[in-house]
C-alpha cells in the first residue's frame, strides 16, 4: 500500500463522533429549515438519504439571491430486489404522496425516491417500516444492498440460495438502533436492547461503501466482477455446493485523482454455504483495517487489493479468517440475460420482464403509464415483483391462468413489449445525473433516449439492426450505471462533453478502453459509425461488438 499516512478525512471524524450514526440528526430534522448541516448530510447517507438541490434552478435562484431548492433522495434497500404486492403498493403510495411521483429502480436492485422535502423524511421512513422495508444501510460506509440474479430467487434454485441475499443483508446491517430512534419511532426504539456494533464496523464503520453480488452460475446479469465481493455458485469435487468468492472489483474513478481506476475482481477462494459469511467477515475486517481513511477517492477496497498485491491481500484475509483459504473453483460465465419478456418458471407459473427506461417508473401523458399498470397488477393479482440489476422489473409467480389478464392490463396502459424495443434500448442503462445528483458533471438519464435512438439509427444504417449492442451512460466517472464494463460506455466529463469507452463485454469480464475524450454528445454516433461498419464487414459470425473491438484492436 501507499506508505505515507496523513490525517484522517473529515468524514472519519464525523463518523467517530456521531454516537453510532446519531449525531445531531434528530434536532435538525425537527428544525423548520429546508436543509441540514454538512456533518448531518454525511450521516444521513447511512440512513439511505442524500441531501440535494434542484440544479435546474440553482443558477437562477443564486442570481436572484434566493435559497436553493433543497430536496432529498431516499434509497430503499431491497435485498435481491424482491417485493410483495403489498410492498410495491406501499412504494407506489410514497411516490405519489411524498416524492415526485416516480419510482426509480437502481442497478443494485434498490428503489429511489426523488424530490422529497425534509419534512417528508420521517413519514417516508415510517411508511417503509410498516411494510418491513428500510432505507437504513442503503447508502453510507457499510455493506450496501446485496444483489442477486432473479433466476436464483424464483426459478427452482436451491432454497439456501434463494434466501442468501436476505441473510447477508441481515447479517451485515449495522447493529445501531439510530435509524429507528431518529426516523421511525423513538419510544419503541428506546426499549429495544442496543447491541454492540459489529467488530468489522466499530465506531467509524468502513472506509467507504462495500458492494456484494450473487451471480447465476451460467450468466452474469449482476456484473459480478465489478463488485467489492461476489459469490458465484460452484461445486467443489469434495465439499459439494458452495461458492467461488471473488474480491476487489469496482468501477468508479475521479478526474481529480489520476491514481484512481476501475478494476475487476479476482477469485479468492471456494467457500461452502456454512463458511461464506465468515469469509465475508474476514474480508470486511481486512478492508476496515487496511483501507485508506485519509483520501476518500482511494478508500475503496479495490485499492487495498491493488496496492497490497493480490497475493498479499489474500494472506491478510486468511489471517483474519483463521485458517488457510482454499483454491477457488474455476467458473465461466456467459453473456448477461436481461430477463425481459414472457417465460415459464419451473413451477409452471409465468413471469414477464418489463423494460424500464433508465429505471424510471412513471406515467407519461399520451404514452406509457407504467406506474399505473404496476399498481393495477399489484391490486388485482398475487404476484412477486423483482427489480433487476439492469434497472428493469419482473412480474413473477403469475398464475398459469392469469397471463392473458396481465397482458391485457399492460396493453391497456400502453406498456411496450420486448418486440417493440430496439436492441440498443433493450439493455441501455443510465444514472439519474442532472438535475438532482450533486456529483453529476453532465446529463445522463434525460439524454439517454436521444443517444439510444441515434446509435440505433447507426446500427440500422449499417445493416446491423438485429445485433445486440450494450450502451451505458453516466453523468460522471463514479460509474453508477457500470459503463466501465460496457461495450459502449459514455461518461460525463464536463457539462457539455463526454468520454467514450469501448470494448467491454456482455459477459462483464473485461474493462472497456478509453477511445475518445471530451466528445460532444452529438458526435458520438459519428465516431461509432466507421467502427460499426468494420464490425459488419470484419466481424465473425455471432461475434459481439465488444469481442470484435478487442480482437481487431481497433485504433
Amino acid at each position: 500500500m501507499t506508505s505515507t499516512r496523513v490525517a484522517p478525512t473529515a468524514e472519519e471524524g464525523i463518523k467517530g463522533a456521531s454516537d453510532f450514526l446519531r449525531g445531531d440528526l434528530s434536532r435538525e430534522l425537527e428544525h423548520d429549515g429546508a436543509k441540514v448541516s454538512g456533518d448531518s448530510e454525511h450521516l444521513l447517507k447511512f440512513h439511505g438519504v442524500y441531501a440535494q438541490d434542484n440544479r435546474d434552478v440553482r443558477r437562477e435562484r443564486s442570481l436572484a439571491g434566493e435559497t436553493l431548492d433543497y430536496i432529498f433522495m431516499i434509497r430503499v434497500a431491497i435485498p435481491g430486489g424482491r417485493l410483495s404486492t403489498e410492498q410495491w403498493l406501499a412504494l407506489d403510495e410514497v411516490a405519489g404522496d411524498i416524492a415526485d411521483g416516480t419510482i426509480r429502480l437502481t442497478t443494485r436492485q434498490a428503489v429511489q425516491f426523488h424530490g422529497v422535502v425534509k419534512k417528508g423524511l420521517r413519514p417516508l421512513a415510517a411508511s417503509l417500516d410498516a411494510y418491513l422495508m428500510t432505507s437504513f444501510g442503503a447508502c453510507g460506509d457499510v455493506v450496501r444492498n446485496t444483489v442477486i440474479c432473479p433466476d436464483l430467487i424464483m426459478n427452482g434454485a436451491d432454497a439456501r440460495l434463494r434466501a442468501l441475499a436476505s441473510q447477508i443483508a441481515k447479517a451485515f446491517k449495522p447493529n445501531t438502533m439510530a435509524h429507528w430512534e431518529i426516523f421511525v419511532n423513538g419510544e419503541l426504539a428506546a426499549v429495544r436492547e442496543e447491541k454492540p456494533e459489529h467488530e468489522f464496523y466499530g465506531d467509524t464503520y468502513l472506509p467507504r461503501k462495500f458492494k456484494i453480488a450473487i451471480a447465476h452460475p451460467g450468466e452474469n446479469c449482476v456484473d459480478i466482477y465489478a463488485q467489492d465481493l461476489g459469490l458465484i455458485p460452484a461445486t467443489h469435487d469434495e465439499l459439494g455446493k458452495g461458492f467461488t468468492v471473488v474480491v476487489g472489483g469496482g468501477l468508479g474513478r475521479s478526474y481529480a485523482d489520476a491514481d484512481t481506476f476501475a478494476r475487476l475482481a479476482d477469485p479468492l477462494t471456494f467457500a461452502t454455504y456454512d463458511e461464506v459469511q465468515d469469509v465475508i467477515r474476514a474480508v470486511l475486517k481486512t478492508y476496515r483495517e487496511l483501507g485508506d481513511r485519509t483520501n476518500r477517492r482511494r478508500a475503496r477496497m479495490k485499492y487495498v487489493v491493488a496496492d497490497e498485491g493480490f497475493a498479499a491481500f489474500r494472506d491478510e484475509v486468511a489471517q483474519r479468517y483463521g485458517k488457510a483459504l482454499r483454491d477457488p473453483v474455476s467458473v465461466e460465465l456467459s453473456e448477461a440475460d436481461d430477463h425481459l419478456g414472457w417465460r415459464t418458471l419451473d413451477d409452471g407459473s409465468w413471469q414477464v420482464g418489463i423494460r424500464v427506461g433508465a429505471g424510471r417508473v412513471r406515467d407519461v401523458a399520451e404514452g406509457q403509464r407504467l406506474r399505473s399498470a404496476l399498481r393495477a397488477i399489484a391490486q388485482r393479482f398475487d404476484v412477486t415483483f423483482l427489480i433487476t440489476a439492469q434497472q428493469d422489473i419482473l412480474i413473477s409467480a403469475i398464475g398459469p391462468g392469469d397471463r392473458e389478464a396481465v397482458e391485457a392490463v399492460l396493453a391497456a396502459h400502453h406498456v411496450r413489449s420486448i418486440e417493440e424495443l430496439g436492441l440498443v434500448e433493450r439493455s441501455a442503462l443510465a444514472c439519474p445525473a442532472l438535475p438532482t445528483c450533486g456529483q453529476a458533471l453532465a446529463e445522463a438519464e434525460r439524454r439517454l433516449p436521444n443517444i439510444v435512438e441515434q446509435v440505433q439509427g447507426e446500427l440500422d444504417g449499417a445493416g446491423l439492426g438485429k445485433r445486440r449492442l450494450q450502451l451505458r451512460m453516466t453523468g460522471c466517472p463514479n460509474g453508477c450505471a457500470r459503463p466501465a464494463v460496457a461495450e459502449v460506455g459514455i461518461v460525463g466529463r464536463t457539462k457539455t462533453s463526454y468520454d467514450l469507452y469501448l470494448g467491454g463485454g456482455l459477459r462483464g469480464d473485461r474493462l472497456a478502453t478509453l477511445y475518445s475524450e471530451k466528445l460532444k454528445l452529438e458526435e458520438i454516433p459519428e465516431v461509432l459509425r466507421p467502427l460499426l461498419e468494420r464490425w459488419k464487414l470484419e466481424g465473425l459470425a455471432d461475434e459481439s461488438f465488444g469481442d470484435f473491438f478487442n480482437r481487431v484492436n481497433v485504433p
